[in-house]
């Protein structure tokens, strides 16, 4: 069986089902009846049971996970390509959704950037958001801001060079740093612009990429 077909299999659709479930936080249980999915109809498509998760499935999992603030793809939850599923806020506790912020202006804040980062990732082909997680960009992007932009591949990654990014590393790490040109054809260097940071390290060299989306849109959260 070719990689592409062995992605796309039932038994590797279930495993990657079964992942953003768990990252999700929601039992085979809660995810039935929260979502109004057949509990076995999960466990079937969890187990690679009668061909496994649909097509039609998959959208209804997606759409779920987005309301319990994961963000997942169709292709790669049916396919295993593109980008791995994250959180679309770190910060975001389910259990006591008081948590999300002191009060409830911070809550409602949180629902409206939710849902303005889903709908940026619906719109716009190759879109990716990623929520900052370190204090490499200062002053430029805070930590808990949201950053989008639209991916670029291959040979136009050398439109990235100069621009602040969202970048995914060849090993799957997804970072927001300056991009520059590498000591090494194909290779990038990804620096952090602030001079204070506690990253370390805070330059990485030549490294590979597979994308990079200079960053377009920043959601910022208040701060109490």
């Amino acid at each position: 069986m070719s990689d592409e077909l062995q992605r796309s299999s039932a038994k590797e659709r279930g495993k990657r089902l079964r992942l953003v479930r768990k990252m999700s936080g929601l039992t085979l249980d809660e995810l039935s009846s929260k979502y109004s999915f057949g509990i076995s109809t999960i466990k079937y498509w969890e187990c690679a049971k009668n061909q496994g998760l649909s097509s039609k499935g998959a959208k209804k999992i997606i759409s779920a996970m987005q309301d319990e603030g994961v963000q997942c793809s169709y292709m790669w939850l049916m396919h295993g390509i593109g980008l791995p599923p994250q959180f679309l806020d770190v910060h975001y506790n389910k259990g006591d959704k008081t948590n999300i912020g002191v009060d409830q202006a911070n809550f409602e804040e949180e629902k409206s950037i939710e849902h303005e980062i889903k709908l940026f990732c619906e719109k716009i082909i190759d879109a990716i958001a990623l929520t900052v997680f370190d204090d490499g960009m200062e002053p430029f992007y805070s930590v808990s801001d949201g950053v989008g932009g639209k991916r670029l591949y291959g040979n136009e990654l050398t439109k990235a060079i100069g621009k602040n990014c969202i970048v995914e590393t060849v090993d799957r790490q997804l970072l927001c740093r300056r991009v520059a040109e590498g000591n090494s054809p194909d290779n990038y260097n990804l620096y952090c612009i602030n001079p204070g940071t506690v990253v370390s390290p805070p330059h990485l060299y030549d490294v590979k990429l597979l994308s990079a989306a200079p960053i377009s849109r920043i959601w910022r959260r208040m701060v109490f």
